[in-house]
């Protein structure tokens, strides 16, 4: 490296630090009610949401017009402060109104997946304890059940899109005939916002306890990783983190969210030129996509994502017209942690520095902290970090020490603080930016009377980082062809959102044990290579051995 550019990149990390206090000292609005009241007074005219399918549009003036009438409307429905509400609706203007609105009313809402399966739903209900849901018309077969209690009583249920007869009522009627509210109470940076169900490695989805702090924390982080924009894609839908920072994310910055229902790849190019879009998330899976001449004509000034092989960054950037990608890591529990700033352009496959708001530290198995070079378990520490999981001290306990949570990953630190991640030590697999608890999935594969023990486990794939593999070893007496692949994956259908239903399927005579006796995850893939066992793949139905 020569002298001058090793000046450029000290420069450029001194600028950056000053950057970070800047960031620090940002006064926080009160809450994000009040982040919203901020948005309106400074952008009333300008266009908050634009669904880019069919063209609705709404100022920020008339967002928070909306926001004021469905606070009301809930409130005449009981909700108040600390009041737990689903939410399971598509990328609509109204699911960004009813957060806004619970927000507004200190109540806590719960995001749930529009994929859902009924037990999966009951879950989150349930283990939510929810006293309201809003609900898509879409989903009313989750509502209308033969021989089967639904959690909640339908009186206590708003659909959007349509009546069903016994409901709370219909959402747009509901708000249409609600004067807004004038008056809110004065909520607190640290009550909670959310409960945002996660996929850890323990078992079923747990609740993770995000307070307004959080929010308003995640998306400045956010918002000052790039350089200043206009117009972003929102193709996240609303009940993940990623959908709901991008539009706190617009807020903040008086941005045009431009919203489609869900991410498209063979569609993006002609979404991003469409609307100018000067940002958006990617995936590694754009690499593959085929060049564009039009490419040239794109606005973005930069795009966002997490886990971009290195080798595929150049490809990616290439197919963006040459709009530099940056790196992200965070988890639900801590929001961003790290990531890559815009000004570096030398540190390609890290994941950047720590963010405004979150200390770091890398440790080994006895919690001591490692030198620079040294791989070690990342613990992340700050303000807004979540405050628990759900009625769940156990999981909470084991999740922090003290005020660092134990983030489950491998990370190495380089002497000016840039961190790689190298892996993960906690057992979930990452397909398509979905975290899946693998244990879910195997007390899935477990509920069949056939199946004796299973494995899930993650099998690298160039497209979607990781695809689900469900290993199995039947019962005594039980052969393969008595419980085909193809009945194990329509069983898991069933029973589990899309994304998580295993794509192959192989059945093992033993799986690999630790000396403990537990199944030993690690050794699951080289045994299949070792003994030639084929694997079913319903991608492709048929039996092979997995290269």
């Amino acid at each position: 490296m020569s002298k001058a550019e090793a000046a450029r990149r000290a420069a450029i990390l001194e600028a950056l630090g000053r950057k970070r206090r800047e960031v620090e000292e940002t006064p926080l609005p009160a809450n994000l009610g009040a982040l919203l009241d901020r948005a309106v007074e400074r952008y009333r005219d300008r266009v908050c949401w634009l669904s880019i399918e069919d063209g609705e549009s709404l100022t920020f003036g008339a967002f928070g017009e909306q926001v004021a009438r469905c606070a009301a409307a809930l409130r005449r429905l009981g909700v108040a402060r600390g009041t737990q509400v689903g939410v399971m609706l598509p990328s609509v203007p109204a699911v960004a109104i009813t957060w806004m609105a619970l927000a507004r009313l200190g109540a806590v809402m719960i995001p749930i997946n529009t994929r859902y399966t009924q037990r999966e739903l009951d879950h989150v209900l349930t283990g939510g304890r929810a006293e309201l849901l809003v609900i898509d018309a879409a989903h009313r077969d989750l509502l209308e059940r033969e021989g089967e209690a639904f959690p909640l009583p339908l009186g206590r249920v708003v659909v959007h899109g349509a009546a069903v007869s016994g409901t709370a009522g219909e959402w747009h009627q509901l708000v249409s005939a609600s004067e807004p509210l004038a008056e809110n109470p004065q909520v607190d940076l640290d009550e909670v916002m959310t409960l945002q169900f996660t996929s850890g490695s323990t078992g079923a989805p747990k609740a993770c306890v995000l307070p307004h702090r959080y929010w308003l924390v995640l998306a400045l982080t956010r918002l000052h990783q790039g350089p200043p924009i206009g117009r972003l894609l929102h193709d996240m839908p609303f009940h993940y983190m990623g959908g709901q920072w991008r539009f706190l994310m617009a807020l903040w910055g008086g941005i045009t969210a431009c919203v489609a229902p869900r991410p498209s790849l063979t569609r993006m190019l002609d979404r991003l030129l469409a609307h100018r879009i000067e940002f958006c998330s990617v995936t590694p899976a754009l690499a593959k996509q085929p060049l564009a001449p039009r490419r040239g004509d794109l606005s973005l000034a930069w795009a966002g994502t997490m886990a971009m092989p290195k080798h595929l960054c150049a490809d990616v950037e290439e197919r963006l017209g040459g709009a530099p990608v940056r790196e992200m890591y965070g988890t639900t529990e801590t929001g961003a942690a790290v990531a890559m700033p815009y000004e570096v352009d030398w540190m390609e496959g890290s994941c950047g520095l720590a963010v405004p708001f979150r200390d770091l530290k890398l440790v080994d198995a006895e919690g001591n902290e490692v030198r620079d070079g040294t791989p070690g378990e990342l613990w992340i520490a700050g303000p807004g970090v979540m405050q628990g999981y759900f009625a769940n001290e156990e999981a909470t306990r084991a999740a922090f020490c003290g005020a660092w949570f134990r983030s489950g990953d491998l990370f190495v630190r380089d002497r000016d603080g840039f961190m790689t991640m190298l892996g993960r030590i906690k057992d979930v697999i990452r397909r398509s930016g979905e975290n899946i608890s693998a244990s879910e999935v195997e007390s899935v594969l477990m509920s069949l009377p056939q199946v004796e023990e299973a494995a899930a486990v993650g099998v690298p794939d160039d497209l979607r980082g990781e695809e689900v593999m469900a290993c199995l070893k039947l019962a005594p007496g039980v052969a393969p062809a008595d419980l085909p692949a193809e009945t194990v994956v329509d069983w898991c259908r069933k029973q589990l959102a899309p994304f998580k239903v295993p794509r192959y399927v192989a059945y093992l005579p033993e799986l690999p044990k630790t000396p403990s006796g537990k199944i030993a995850k690690k050794a699951v893939l080289p045994a299949l290579a070792a003994n030639g066992i084929e694997t079913w793949d319903a991608a492709a139905p048929s039996l092979s051995a997995l290269t």
